[in-house]
């Protein structure tokens, strides 16, 4: 599906696949490949109001990327920035951003290479993530293999209305470096040195040369705070954020986890959680029992009562730990309650834009916390 980050999807939890149709082909060749559009809820406009808000339009950045980039560009933290969902980074994406303390004339001075700052307006309502109630999407596959790609995608539409599996898609869990899901398993089990040693120190052939390398010499230097801050790039800010405090305090795991957005620690825990999911999931296709239901995500609150409970404590078992892990006692605020998703999701308004002799156009909407590329997954991989 992606021609330069060959994604092993089973690493994520990911073991089935439920239309047996391919078209095959490549997603993300080009920016213009991939565009997603957020529609947020809207937010009473205060002129008062002491938040900034902005739609951002980025193009090859990821959100937090993006994000500090413009928070150097104010000169503040980028603490104070919020959003309410992350976008892809190889597309183009639209999102609202809100920010404090930053004036609107000052965001309007702001030129950087790929990104635009746009409806600037003030307001004293609180952006959180999942503020958002759709994504549009429009998505284009390269060089696929398919003879009746027309059919093939018309069948899949009519699939789609059926419902497909809910898959927390491959950005949950990071596209060159799939594996925020074990930094989050080394929090919950209070293992703070290996959850760090995940985040900062382990590449894979996916990700850059210059920042593969820089991890390569950390994970075989461990320790060596002073050595790797010297050399890990700017880009790399959160992880430089925590080489500072470990410079300052050697050894001081879950407090330079601390000095990260609490919104950014989370997602550690949350992609976690999503991996339970996806493995349970994928359960439920291989025995024939998947329908559309909400099904418990595990948390200190969860029962696990509900229809479905019993897969994820039986992944929960496999994986070695307990809905008590996810209290984490050395850092309260990333702590996990607990949710639920829906097992289906149904793709709205599905069409075909365009057919030519090597690639095809196609757009939809999914309600947030659904994920394009998990459709397009059903639609091409063989």
């Amino acid at each position: 599906m992606y021609r330069k980050f060959p994604i092993n999807y089973i690493d994520i939890g990911i073991k089935t696949k439920t239309f047996k149709e391919s078209t095959k082909g490549y997603i993300k060749e080009k920016p213009e490949d991939f565009i997603v559009e957020e529609i947020p809820f809207l937010k009473k406009k205060n002129e008062n109001g002491n938040l900034t808000y902005f739609t951002l339009t980025k193009k090859n950045w990821t959100t937090t990327q993006a994000i500090n980039k413009i928070a150097r560009y104010c000169h503040v933290s980028w603490k104070r920035f919020n959003f309410a969902g992350t976008k892809d980074r190889f597309g183009i994406t639209k999102q609202l951003v809100s920010v404090k303390g930053v004036n609107p004339e000052f965001l309007e001075t702001i030129k950087i290479k790929d990104i635009t700052i746009s409806d600037i307006f003030k307001s004293d309502e609180p952006l959180k993530l999942g503020d958002l109630q759709t994504n549009n999407f429009i998505i284009t596959v390269r060089d696929y293999e398919c003879k009746n790609v027309k059919s093939v995608i018309e069948h899949f539409i009519e699939t789609a209305k059926q419902g497909l599996p809910n898959y927390f898609g491959e950005q949950r869990f990071g596209l060159q470096r799939p594996n925020n899901h074990l930094v989050g398993k080394y929090i919950l089990k209070e293992d703070f040195d290996n959850a760090l040693k995940q985040l900062l120190a382990v590449t894979t052939p996916m990700e850059g040369e210059e920042s593969g390398k820089v991890r390569k010499f950390l994970f075989e230097h461990w320790g060596s705070w002073k050595e790797a801050l010297e050399i890990f790039p700017k880009y790399l800010t959160p992880e430089r954020v925590i080489l500072n405090h470990l410079v300052l305090h050697k050894n001081d795991y879950v407090n330079a986890l601390r000095r990260l957005p609490r919104n950014i620690a989370k997602i550690f825990v949350y992609s976690y959680q999503s991996y339970i999911f996806n493995l349970a999931v994928s359960k439920m296709v291989e025995k024939g029992l998947i329908s559309d239901f909400e099904i418990e995500l595990p948390g200190y609150d969860s029962t696990l009562k509900k229809l479905g409970g019993s897969i994820i404590e039986e992944v929960l078992k496999d994986e070695g730990l307990k809905l008590s892990d996810f209290r984490v006692s050395s850092y309260p605020e990333i702590s996990c309650r607990g949710t639920t998703r829906r097992t289906l999701v149904f793709p709205d308004n599905f069409k075909i834009v365009n057919i030519s002799g090597d690639s095809y156009t196609v757009s939809f909407s999914l309600p947030k916390a659904s994920y394009a590329t998990i459709i397009m997954r059903e639609l091409i991989a063989p």
